[in-house]
């Protein structure tokens, strides 16, 4: 099982990835892809960072 900080992680590197696709390539190759790969990452990241501040509030109580 994977923890939120591994996730968290993941998701970073995923949306470095993608990034460097979207940066990397010429305009001829132009593709949604990247984009998309790019807005996937991010919202991932959100909602991590969300669940992660839930979970940290309820340890603290």
């Amino acid at each position: 099982m994977l923890t939120a900080l591994d996730r968290l992680t993941i998701y970073s590197v995923l949306c470095f990835i993608a990034f460097c696709a979207l940066v990397l390539r010429s305009p001829v190759d132009a593709s949604f892809m990247p984009l998309l790969g790019l807005s996937a990452a991010i919202i991932g990241i959100w909602v991590e960072m969300r669940r992660w501040n839930d979970v940290s509030e309820e340890h603290e109580s």
